[in-house]
């Protein structure tokens, strides 16, 4: 039923506090559609209640859309149980909405701070946490005619786009749905909400101080009240859920109140946080005496973000463009052959310098290409396989192998410098915090050790549930030999590049003049190579928006952007990849290992003949080892795939391993004869 014009509104009450939590619209299911656009076509006034807004979904409902009333109300999905909340979530919230604006070209900038002047488009925010759904309501003024839009998807391209989960619930000219869900916003704006301050021209800025957030404005004479009741304790069955990155940043934002500014916010009383204006006052007052400096490590901006819709690209939140100057991708392009050509004559041992950069490049080949990993991830997880598409890369070996040098100079062709983070960074927590801060930014550890991959790095890299946020950074771990190897389940879930080809030590001459070489390559160096693969990328990705291969896929682009840069063929090292020839060299540490366990001169003929050795028994492989003071094993068999090994037979120092699962992993017949005297006698055992 259609209302007959724009008088006033009919709508019902709400008590937010009411206390009733979750609540049941009943409704009747006509039919459903894709979603488009258009569905806010025919309408002048729009009010949006949402957790989140993106930049390009802003635009399009105000550029797009002939709406003369636009209202939208940010919420937040974390609880706001204190005023250090409240101000967090507030000084995001409007840093956000600022940013959006002020990265509009200038005429569109200029439109919508014009709206707002005028009127005609006002952007709020909430002060306390409200269980809200996520409420669209569309009306023509004139006609009378009424839409309401409700359901999972935030104001966001991701959500609208069709690349997540949502869903929309559409009422037409329902005039019990209109009153009911215009009550529901209206009680929500009005009791919860502060409006966001922008300013009248230009937007210079987007972050805001502290005495900027509304809910410290002093014109405002009532005591603010804030629900500060603790949270129900969850029971056994809860499912416990990461929160999206806005979240983490308004916990970093909290951590970065000021303890004088603290110390002045009363506690807590009765579940209940009581700020009267004198004590907004004195907050406001004591924070303009101080000046909070922070160094660019402390603040932590690193962000890098990705719209594939939109082909566009954002670097510390500022836009990173993808017009690459061709003749500083050029020199680029020169700079890393050459940085992979000086490992010639000076590397020696292992598995040789072309094993060394060919498996450099496949390290290469991941890194640029680590920013879409976010994507063929969460995508795998509905339907394929993702463990073909790893989020970390481990890079281990000896020392002096090149390890860091080689990370270092592949960032600062990406980003004009290196990022690493602070090892002692390296924890549960940390690793959960840059999973909702970084973005698509690559979070890079250099030296890290054998406890800090065994109690914090494994249960990260085994946790396959994407973080809730739709952009997630990787993560890369150099160490050193201290790990021979890792568990099968590392293996298969990581990037793996080992190496034990190296520069000798002893060649301190050689290992200067190199040095020397690299801080050359790298001060030469521009990130226009990097932007021109992403232009690439992205329009390879229309084409294949989820590459089956994306060790072929990225190092086809790669490859062949090297060679049209150079006007010619790419180095061998340079030729493009695929994934199974990777992956099936993955385990070649551990089977090197078994091997040289298992070698002819420790069989035995029989159990008890020795203390320690091997002996077949009809389809398995029993290994016996001894052990020491501690029962400890010399072999860590965690490291060999555990499919090989029957683990009901197994027990202490025996080990029973599948014989032909085995044989198979090691290419070899474990009872073939051997040549020579000595295989003459094994073989008479």
């Amino acid at each position: 039923m259609k209302h007959s014009g724009p008088g006033p509104e009919q709508t019902l009450s709400f008590d937010l506090d009411d206390g009733t939590g979750l609540r049941v619209a009943r409704a009747r299911f006509q039919s459903e559609t894709k979603f488009s656009w258009s569905i806010f076509d025919g309408y002048d006034r729009i009010r949006i209640l949402t957790y989140s807004a993106g930049t390009s979904a802003i635009v399009r409902l105000l550029d797009e859309h002939s709406f003369s009333d636009f209202e939208c109300v940010f919420g937040c999905e974390n609880i706001l149980h204190t005023l250090r909340d409240v101000l967090a979530f507030q000084q995001v919230a409007i840093g956000d909405a600022k940013a959006a604006i002020r990265n509009l070209p200038s005429e569109r900038h200029a439109s919508i701070l014009r709206r707002v002047r005028k009127g005609q488009a006002r952007f709020r925010v909430l002060r306390k946490q409200i269980a809200h759904a996520k409420l669209y309501l569309l009306d023509n003024t004139e006609s009378g005619s009424t839409r309401v839009l409700i359901g999972s998807a935030n104001l966001s391209e991701t959500a609208f786009g069709g690349r997540q989960s949502e869903t929309l619930v559409c009422f037409d000219d329902d005039e019990a749905a209109w009153g009911h869900y215009v009550g529901m916003y209206q009680s929500i704006r009005d009791q919860a909400s502060d409006e966001m301050p922008l300013p009248p021209e230009r937007i210079e800025h987007a972050e805001i101080s502290l005495t900027e957030v509304p809910v410290l404005a002093l014109d405002d004479h009532a005591t603010l009240v804030i629900d500060s009741a603790d949270e129900e304790e969850p029971n056994g069955n809860a499912v416990h859920m990461s929160v999206p990155h806005q979240i983490e940043r308004i916990e970093r934002m909290k951590a970065a109140v000021p303890p004088v500014v603290a110390n002045l916010i009363p506690a807590p009383r009765n579940g209940r946080q009581q700020i009267p204006r004198d004590i907004r006052r004195r907050i406001v007052k004591e924070y303009s005496r101080i000046r909070v400096v922070q160094t660019e490590e402390e603040a932590d901006h690193r962000e890098l973000s990705i719209d594939r819709d939109a082909k566009t690209v954002t670097f510390f939140r500022e836009p990173f463009s993808l017009e690459a100057d061709l003749d500083s991708a050029r020199n680029d392009a020169k700079l890393l052959v050459e940085f992979f050509g000086n490992y010639e004559g000076t590397f020696e041992g292992g598995m040789g310098v072309e094993r060394l950069q060919r498996d450099y490049f496949i390290l290469w080949s991941w890194l640029y290409f680590s920013p879409f990993m976010c994507d063929m991830r969460t995508l795998a997880g509905h339907e394929g396989d993702i463990f073909r598409y790893p989020s970390v890369a481990i890079v281990y070996g000896k020392p002096s192998c090149g390890k860091s040098s080689l990370i270092d100079t592949l960032m600062t062709s990406m980003f004009g410098r290196a990022y690493n983070v602070d090892k002692r960074e390296f924890t549960k927590r940390r690793l959960w915090d840059i999973q909702h801060a970084y973005r698509r930014f690559p979070a890079v550890f250099d030296d890290i050790g054998r406890p800090a991959i065994r109690n914090h790095g494994e249960d990260v890299i085994k946790d396959e549930v994407p973080p809730l946020v739709s952009e997630y950074p990787c993560f890369v771990l150099s160490m050193n030999q201290e790990l021979k190897a890792f568990p099968d389940q590392i293996v298969k879930r990581s990037l793996m590049i080992y190496t034990t080809t190296a520069l000798p030590s002893y060649k301190e001459s050689l290992r200067h003049e190199l040095h020397l070489k690299i801080q050359e390559v790298r001060r030469g160096l521009s990130s226009n190579l990097y932007r021109e693969y992403l232009r690439r990328t992205l329009a390879r990705l229309d084409e294949t928006p989820v590459p089956d291969d994306w060790l072929e896929f990225s190092s086809t682009i790669l490859s062949g952007l090297i060679g049209d840069l150079l006007g010619e063929s790419p180095p061998t090292w340079c030729a493009p990849i695929r994934w199974n020839d990777y992956a099936e060299k993955r385990h070649e540490r551990v089977k090197a290992q078994v091997d040289h366990l298992l070698r002819p001169a420790t069989r035995m003929k029989k159990e008890g003949n020795q203390s320690s050795g091997w002996i077949l028994e009809k389809d398995k492989v029993i290994v016996i080892e001894q052990t020491d003071t501690f029962g400890r094993r010399e072999f860590d068999w965690e490291n060999v795939p555990s499919t090989l090994i029957d683990d009901n037979a197994s027990v202490g120092a025996r080990t029973v391993i599948n014989r032909p699962e085995l044989e198979e992993f090691l290419g070899r017949n474990l009872n073939r004869r051997q040549n020579g005297l000595v295989g003459r006698l094994l073989s008479r055992r």
